[in-house]
């Protein structure tokens, strides 16, 4: 491994410029009239096919319905191409467990005579989701064997283009750079033959990513002015930033810190022109770390308060965005409840003027006439209450599932209000556990046993969160994320999370001492805890879900990464508050360099003996 790649400025496939969702959308809206759902999920497919820069949630609503189109025809070949998109989708947003089904079922679906470009596709996404989750030889060989597989008859060469960049980025990761250049080149040879502009701009751009790597800054320049130069002659100012922004890095790198500060500027004026928040507010972040290095406070303080206003912007753009959503979904749900409960009293009047008309009317009838009004009157009464106990059976199961979907406050916020506030707490302590070797591991399973393994770890920890009153949050893929302090800040407190991490490596002590007496593998774990503000609230409308952000959820991320199988590594933030506490002992590790944070004071805790 080469140690302090900075993936970021590779541009991987599907990870380029500013999405096209207003063109996407708008051919995809002549593609949704009204017409038979076979002929509708083709014409959108084709749409699908065309599009490069697909927006991942757009595409994802499309093939939900493609699917259903498809499977109603029992077209397992186009089942499989649209499964291909989705991995593809899912692995942009970050939802790795569902793009591995994706792929697993494109590869299930796909069979002799179907369109080969599904295969690499599916070839495509494999490799994706391995990049994604650091499985860089996993990378390297799924790319290769589907290069090899390429027919150079086939269209749409962007397929294999990613391939090779996926390849390259993974090489990277490795230290060998004399492989990632190959690749990069290859992209940029078939791009210009094939005047992509797209993927010119790209391989020119990793390329230059590359040589900066390897100290080649003169080289490194010449291909970062290049790109700069198409991206002029484009007119395309997103890629314009990006190389400013990477030339400036260049002469940061050289010392020049007056240059890189032009450059800086540069690129922050055309950003203003696009409006990118997020790209503004890393540009300022820059530019005052370049008049720190110059000993100019002033302008250095200046350009920090300038960064600091855009995140605070940018946060409270998604706190709108994410309460926004979920006020329409429960709005909606409010509508719906509504008219049932309007259903309920309406059949409660008709039953009372039903009951007055009769009763007007009763010296009218004898006997017969009497019992049958009893009769009709107790037919309604009984169907009132039957339809009462199914809507509370219905809101029973329904509050039910939002309580396992939600921390109980939220939850009662939510029936409360239609809807629950972003939150920010100063002090919550995060938990994060990561399997190692999940990928060996799983390649000695059937998916079926993996899955039983999971669940056996997660059910086990779920119950010990459960015991310390910490709130976990999500799983992702083989991750389990909790935290102590929220939304109840009186509830799992830094020591509480200690004892829940110390818990968590004891059963899987304990589960992998038995699996190891019956000869099978078996998980082993790192977790690592960081304690700081953190902002929690809903995100999501469909499938929502109650979640954590802020860099003290990065940092609790690292303090995994950065520990050891078996031990709990702490930050000292954490450690400061439970150093005290009589139950636990504590290792110091020193300064530790922990990826994207630098040097870092780490503890690893144990129970007292």
């Amino acid at each position: 491994m080469v140690a302090g790649i900075d993936r970021s400025r590779l541009t991987a496939f599907f990870c380029t410029s500013a999405l096209l969702l207003a063109s996407f959308n708008s051919t995809a809206q002549r593609t949704t009239r009204p017409q038979p759902p076979r002929l509708w999920a083709d014409s959108v497919l084709r749409v699908l096919e065309q599009n490069r820069e697909r927006e991942p949630h757009t595409t994802l609503e499309l093939t939900a319905r493609m699917l259903a189109a498809y499977r109603n025809d029992r077209d397992t070949c186009q089942m499989a191409g649209v499964q291909a998109f989705r991995c593809l989708s899912f692995d942009q947003l970050g939802q790795l467990d569902s793009a591995m089904l994706a792929m697993q079922l494109t590869f299930k679906w796909f069979q002799p005579g179907c369109d080969s470009l599904v295969l690499m596709r599916a070839y495509l996404g494999m490799s994706n989701v391995y990049l994604s989750l650091g499985e860089n030889r996993l990378v390297d060989s799924v790319s290769a064997a589907a290069v090899r597989l390429w027919n150079p008859r086939w269209s749409f060469t962007a397929v294999r283009n990613g391939l090779y960049t996926n390849r390259a980025i993974a090489r990277v990761q490795m230290g060998d750079f004399d492989g990632a250049l190959a690749s990069f080149r290859a992209v940029l040879r078939v791009a210009r033959d094939e005047n992509n502009a797209q993927d010119v701009d790209d391989a020119l751009t990793n390329i230059g990513v590359l040589k900066s790597m390897q100290g080649e800054l003169d080289s490194s320049d010449h291909y970062f002015n290049s790109a700069l130069e198409a991206a002029r002659s484009k007119k395309n100012v997103s890629r314009m930033v990006k190389q400013f922004m990477n030339l400036a890095d260049n002469q940061r790198t050289r010392g020049h810190t007056g240059a890189a500060i032009a450059l800086y500027d540069s690129a922050l004026v055309l950003s203003r022109t696009s409006g990118d928040l997020k790209e503004q507010s890393w540009i300022e972040d820059q530019m005052s770390r370049s008049y720190a290095d110059l000993g100019d406070h002033a302008m250095a303080n200046e350009h920090l308060r300038a960064h600091l206003q855009l995140k605070d912007s940018l946060l409270n753009t998604e706190k709108v965005r994410v309460l926004t959503e979920m006020q329409e979904k429960y709005e909606s749900e409010k509508k719906a409840k509504e008219i049932k409960e309007l259903q309920v009293q309406k059949l409660d009047a008709d039953l009372r003027t039903e009951k007055a008309r009769r009763t007007r009317n009763i010296y009218l009838f004898a006997g017969i006439g009497v019992l049958g009004l009893a009769g009709g009157l107790w037919n309604m009464l009984r169907y009132t209450r039957r339809s009462r106990t199914a809507i509370q059976k219905e809101k029973d199961v329904s509050e039910g599932l939002l309580l396992n979907i939600l921390p109980e406050e939220v939850a009662a916020e939510l029936k409360v209000k239609g809807y629950a506030d972003a939150k920010e707490f100063d002090t919550a302590t995060i938990l994060f556990s990561d399997f190692k070797g999940f990928t060996e591991l799983s390649e000695k399973l059937t998916a079926a046993q993996l899955i039983d393994e999971l669940n056996i770890c997660f059910k086990a920890f779920d119950g010990i969160m459960h015991q310390y009153h910490v709130e976990k949050i999500k799983t992702i893929g083989d991750a389990y994320m909790a935290a102590g302090g929220l939304p109840d800040t009186a509830k799992g407190a830094p020591a509480d999370v200690l004892m829940a991490a110390l818990d968590m490596q004891a059963f899987m002590a304990t589960y992998g001492a038995e699996r190891e007496q019956q000869g099978r593998p078996h998980f082993t774990m790192r977790v690592g805890l960081h304690t700081g503000a953190v902002i929690a609230g809903i995100v999501g409308v469909k499938k929502f879900a109650y979640d954590i952000w802020g860099d003290t959820v990065n940092t609790a991320s690292r303090m995994e990464s950065s520990g050891e199988v078996g031990r709990v590594n702490v930050s000292n933030a954490t450690y400061l508050l439970v150093k005290d506490d009589t139950r636990f002992a504590f290792t110091s590790r020193g300064m530790v360099s922990a990826k994207g944070k630098g040097e870092m004071e780490m503890w690893f805790a144990e129970r007292k003996a």
